[in-house]
This record gives C-alpha cells, structure tokens and sequence, in this order.
C-alpha cells in the first residue's frame, strides 16, 4: 500500500492454523480492561512533514499514503475489508463491513454480501454504494478514458493501481439483492490472493450524496455510464474497462473528477457537506491546510466498539525536534521518540509515558528513476545497480542512526513479522549484497568506467560490448546523481550524508543531495515517470525516514502494485517481463503450495535484480503513549490507526 508516507499487509502459508483462528475468532485491537467512558482528547503526532492533505477515498499515487488513508479516510470511510487484527497482517472480520467473500464456479465468480450498516445521515449502505465505487474507480483507472485534470491540480487516479489487475480483470458485477455485489473474473485466481490484493481494492461510497457532477448539481445516477463494461483488445487472459467511462464534466469520469477537485480544496473540508456522511467510527470536525484534524465519534456508526473518547486531533509538525518538544512538555497523547531523543525514553516513562516499538508489514528502499533520459541508461544496468548496492553499508546504517533496532533489507518481503514465512530462504539467510566497496569498483572498472575514489568516476568506454559501458551512456559521462530526501528528519539526513561521503571516497559516485518537504519529494518521484513521458528532475529519491512500502492494499506481498509494469506506485517505472511473469504467476497459483512457490520465486528474482536500493528495515515509529490511555496496544503492524478501541482509565 502504502508508503509509510506512500511512508504509506497477508495470508502465512506455513501459518495456516492462525490464519483460520482469526478468521473465525473476528477478534480486533486489544480491548480495555474496564474501560472508562469518560470520554477526553487523544492528542496524536503525524508524521514528520506528511500531514494529510487528500480525503476522497479513491486517491492518485501522489496522495496515496498512511497519513492520508489510514489516518482519516479509514476512521471516515472504512474499506469495504479492513485487515490487521493484532500483530497479524490478516483480514479482521469484526471490524470488517462485509462477510467474507464465497468464491463459487471454479473462482471465477465471487459473492460479496454487505452487513447491514448504516450511513451517518441513517440509510443503509447497500450494494448500489460498493457499485457506486466500482463505476468511479473503473473510470478513473480506464487507460482508454479521455485524459483529466493537469500537472498542478492531477485528475482523479488510483495509487493502487496495476494494469490489467483490479478492476480490469473484472469482466461484469452487479447487485444481487440490496445487499450483495456479485463479480464475474476474468480468469480463476486464487481465493486468498483476490481477496488480499484485490478485493481489499473496494469501498463503500455514498452514492445519494456523492453522484454530482457540480457542488450545486442534483444527485443523479451519473456513475452508471461505466458499469457496461467491454472487453479490451490485444489483452490476454483478456481485460475489461466501460464502455463510456464518461469525460471530465459527465458520467462516472465526471463524478469522479468533481470529487477529486473538492478533496484538493482542503481549507472547504469541515464546512463541505459532502465530508459530513460518513460510515466509519469517526467524523471530521476540523481541518486546516497545515494538517491539523479533528475527529470525532460518529454516534451512528454501525461497527463496534463504539468510540469512548471524545476527540481525536492529530497534529503536525515540521521536524523531529518540534515533535519531541510537544512530547516532552506533555501535550501529546500518543507521540514518538526520535532516534536522536532515545536517551530522554526514561525521562518519559517516569512523567507517565509508555514506550512501544511499532514495527510494520513493510519494506524500505530507495527508488532509481529509470526514465530520466540522462541517469536512466545507467540505472537499467544491472551491474551498476550492483556495484550501488554494494556500497549500502546496511549494518553500519541500522547501528550508527536507528540505534541498533532494525534489520537488513534484502528484497521485497517484509522480515516483520519475526519468523515470516513468506520470505525465501535467499532474503531471511543473510544479506545478498553485503557491503563490499572492491566489489564495487570492480564491477564499474570491468563494464568500461574509469573509476576515481574521491572525485567523479566517468565511462571511458562507451557502447554494448563486453566491458563497455551499455546502451545509451556517452563517452565520460559522470556518475553523478540528484538525490531527493524528505527534510526536517535528522536520522535521514545524517544517513544520505553518509551514503554521499562512501560513493564518493570508494567509487567516485557523486551525490548531489537536495532536502524538501515529504509530500514534495513524494509529488515530484510519483509524477507519473514513464519512458514515454519521461521525468528528468530527480535521480534517486526517498520521500521520508523510514521509507516504507507498507504492504496494503495488496496484503499479500506479491508485488505487482509496486514492481509491475505500468504500475502507478512503481516510482521510478521499473520493468522486467520476467519480474512481471512472476508477478502473474503469484495471481493465478491454485492453491497454497503453488502460490509459496511463485512467491519465492518472483521475490528471489528481485532481491538479485535490484528494482530499488534495498535499504535498512527498521520500524514505523518508537511510540511515546500516555500511560492512563488504553487500547493503544498492540499497534497495527499495517499501520493502521484505530481510536475507536482508546479510553482513559481512571
């Protein structure tokens, strides 16, 4: 999913027994013991230079992180599946407000039944509201659909995005009753994988408020212009888009821009009355265009536990040091100990803060930007994505700056939880690219560069032969690169600092380092990069410290959101026919044996392969939480806030 910003989780094969245990226990967050009802505010730290600033459920890449959908949309407007249910990246069928999916006719057909929830205004969500979403979200993702919106106000996208995965490979669906939707796939898939990646993709939208075209328009049934799907030619098993997906001011196209350009106007949030229908735990009370929120409980929310305390704020900040200011003079409830400040955790907990380490379903890395026509050449050879690789002091990274707590990162699936089953052998044994300036050197000499340890190495032999330096890098070309950070975060900036004095001293490689703020690093690496429109302003780009994928909404860690081509969270516009094989082959494997199977298979290929720079795995946050405020953990390990569950004790 997300990346835990975009920085913004799955099944366990080997786990099975668990798996089943919590389907049918249901259980969620811990409970309190004897909670209070006494209400009170929950003050919460966002994180560092990521404040929200999208509220529309169906978002673009750009807006398509944890601060976004799981610290507002989710508490608003719930997915139609919600997973994580302890430390488990699993589908939490309590807090969930549909019943699990049956899968029927070789599982090429699946049923989803709604409960019986209610809107915040009292009509029921039903199956016209999940249809409502499936018209606006195949319009938007339609690649034959006219284009919308521009580089400074984007048109309505969906950062989950795979071609030819949902909701392409849906060939029909429909309501069956008030309360059931009924999909028609393209293909059988395998049960697990379509509900984790696929059908954990839906929401539940409100379509009598929602279905305008304008603010002072009628409520019509606009979005039906592309439940009348066609099949899409060349495509093979074959895909599905509308026939009429509509344009910028009709049809579903329309509905879906209207509401896009409302979300983009945030100083309208609490005054629009679009926001005020709600189906989640929470409503909006406030917002501000620096990212301050306030929720609170919404009294006819249909799930359970009902929120008990009184507000929900959340609050942002510019800088690690201006949060630790706010924790350590006590006005945040739930904050985090920057690394800088891990010193001061006693000093804390003695004035009545508790400590909890938040781990996630995630994995961290740096993105090439292989369509930049000057650097992208040079990043689509493997070698030197080797030779960078191994210049990564992982191990220096996790001890220096995250304080000893951390793991390496060897490929596309999370170490965390420990003992993850889903990983290779190949990930868990060890590092595939430890740190080894010589190797580093020899690759580059051996491939036609003139290396120069502490200056700007250059390729003194252009062209595709062996021991040339590859198609499409000139004669004394420099290996020299823009690196993008998020700023404001010390441990970041003090670890590309580092990696910039290595590259040069080891291998000549020169690291121009150019710090802005998270959402700019984010807007400007998720500007939708492809070699037929390529991006030429950044290299190599980390959007904030840890920069996670955090595994949702494809829970099983298969990858194709993030690793396919063409995908819209593919950053850099990675492509691999045989990584994207793999990928497929995770999709359609027929049951849990065959799916273990492709899954080592298509992460071992990239762990070799290096679609990114695997950097360390360390955790979400170092959570400071007032120690009379309950139910806070465990703390979702896919990153998800739940308030609902918090109460004061006492």
């Amino acid at each position: 999913m997300l990346i835990q910003m975009i920085s913004g989780k799955p099944w366990r094969f080997a786990a099975i027994t668990i798996f089943i245990a919590v389907l049918l226990s249901g259980c969620a967050s811990a409970t309190p013991a004897h909670p209070s009802n006494h209400g009170g505010v929950v003050t919460f730290a966002e994180p560092v230079g990521a404040p929200p600033n999208y509220i529309f459920p169906l978002l673009g890449s750009a807006n398509f992180n944890v601060s976004n959908l799981d610290d507002v949309i989710n508490l608003m407007y719930p997915e139609l599946y919600t997973f994580g249910t302890g430390l488990q990246p699993v589908v939490n069928r309590s807090l969930s407000m549909a019943q699990l999916p049956v899968f029927s006719d070789h599982n090429t057909v699946v049923t989803v039944t709604l409960k019986h929830w209610r809107w915040s205004n009292g009509q029921p969500i039903t199956a016209r509201d999940v249809i409502f979403w499936m018209n606006l979200l195949s319009a938007a993702t339609d690649p034959k659909a006219p284009t919308v919106g521009s580089s400074t106000a984007p048109g309505p996208g969906w950062g989950a995005e795979v071609p030819g995965g949902f909701p392409e490979n849906v060939v029909s669906y429909a309501a069956s009753g008030e309360y059931s939707v009924v999909f028609h796939l393209n293909a059988s898939y395998n049960p697990t994988w379509y509900l984790y990646n696929e059908l954990s993709q839906i929401w539940a939208l409100p379509q009598t408020v929602w279905d305008k075209l304008s603010s002072g328009g009628a409520v019509g049934n606009y979005d039906e212009s592309a439940q009348t799907r066609v099949a899409l030619a060349g495509t093979s098993p074959v895909e599905y888009v509308p026939a009429n997906p509509g344009t910028a001011t009709s049809g579903a196209l329309g509905v879906a821009q209207f509401l896009n350009l409302q979300a983009q106007d945030l100083s309208s949030y609490q005054s629009n009355p679009l926001w005020r229908v709600v189906s989640g735990p929470f409503r909006l009370s406030q917002f501000t265009p620096s990212g301050f929120v306030k929720l609170v409980p919404n009294p006819d929310y249909s799930g359970a536990p009902k929120p008990r305390i009184a507000a929900f704020e959340e609050e942002p900040f510019t800088s690690d040091s201006a949060e630790f200011n706010a924790l350590n003079d006590g006005s945040l409830t739930i904050g985090y100990l920057p690394i800088t400040d891990i010193g001061q955790r006693s000093e804390l907990e003695r004035r009545g803060y508790s400590y909890n380490v938040w781990n996630d379903f995630a994995i961290n890395y740096s993105a090439y930007n292989f369509t930049n026509p000057t650097s992208g050449p040079i990043f689509k050879q493997l070698y030197f994505r080797q030779a960078f690789q191994s210049l990564v002091d992982q191990p220096e990274y996790i001890k220096v700056f995250g304080d000893g707590i951390g793991s390496i990162n060897n490929g596309p699936v999370p170490g965390y939880p420990p003992h993850n089953v889903d990983e290779s052998p190949l990930e868990a044994n060890g590092q595939v690219y430890p740190f080894a300036p010589s190797r580093a050197v020899s690759l580059l000499r051996s491939h036609g560069w003139e290396v120069v340890p502490g200056g700007q190495s250059y390729c003194a032999k252009p062209g595709t032969g062996p021991g040339q330096c590859g198609s499409g890098i000139r004669v004394h070309q420099p290996l020299a690169f823009k690196l993008i950070y998020a700023s404001g975060l010390t441990p970041l900036t003090e670890m590309v600092e580092a990696m910039q004095s290595t590259m040069r001293a080891k291998a000549g490689i020169d690291l121009t380092l150019i710090s802005e703020p998270s959402s700019q690093v984010e807007a400007t690496s998720y500007a939708g990069c492809t070699y037929a429109h390529p991006c030429n302003d950044w290299d190599i780009a980390i959007p904030a410290y840890n920069f996670d994928w955090v595994y949702g909404p494809d829970y099983l860690p298969t990858g194709g959101e993030l690793f396919g081509t063409g995908a819209a969270a593919n950053q850099g516009d990675y492509s691999s026919p045989v990584n994207d094989a793999n990928i497929e082959a995770t999709h359609t494997a027929p049951n849990a044996s065959a799916e273990r199977a492709a899954l080592v298979r298509y992460q071992d290929y990239l762990a070799e392969n290096l679609p990114v720079i695997w950097l360390p795995n360390e955790y979400y946050q170092l959570t400071m939480y007032k120690s009379d405020l309950k139910g806070v953990v465990p703390q979702s390990i896919l990153d998800g806030l739940f308030p609902q569950f918090y109460s004061f004790s006492g």
